[in-house]
């Protein structure tokens, strides 16, 4: 028996017919098998993740250079249609926290840089969009 649930497990047992509440206990659960099947480990340290209601957006990653505790933070929405749209907006905001923490850019837009790791997220059964609907 693996360690960790492989994300393909995880989808399919949650469908995808069913609405997703993030749950912040599972989300360290999700963030590291994304980090190690997207970015081979390279985001070593968690940066807050907080869960909320949101108006106009899924996710958000937010960063403050003059922060002395918490630099880097990604917001999820309270609510998705299904697991599979939580796993790709919380990847896709760990896209932008890639770009900042290791190819430290200045801002974390939608680029080349982004777009680069489409592919990976399609051998993962996801999509990388920059607008989800």
């Amino acid at each position: 028996m693996p360690r960790t649930k492989s994300l393909a497990m995880l989808i399919q047992q949650h469908g995808d017919e069913r609405g997703y509440k993030p749950n912040l206990k599972k989300i360290p659960l999700v963030y590291k098998i994304l980090n190690r099947q997207l970015f081979k480990n390279q985001l070593k340290k968690m940066p807050k993740i907080m869960v909320r209601r949101m108006h106009g957006a899924l996710g958000l990653f937010e960063f403050n250079p003059y922060a002395l505790k918490y630099c880097h933070q990604i917001t999820l929405h309270h609510k998705f249609k299904n697991f599979r749209e939580f796993v790709e907006i919380l990847g896709h905001e760990m896209v932008h926290y890639y770009q900042k923490l290791i190819l430290k850019q200045n801002s974390a837009r939608h680029n080349k840089e982004f777009y680069s790791f489409k592919k990976k997220f399609e051998k993962l059964g996801l999509n990388l969009k920059r607008v989800y609907q």
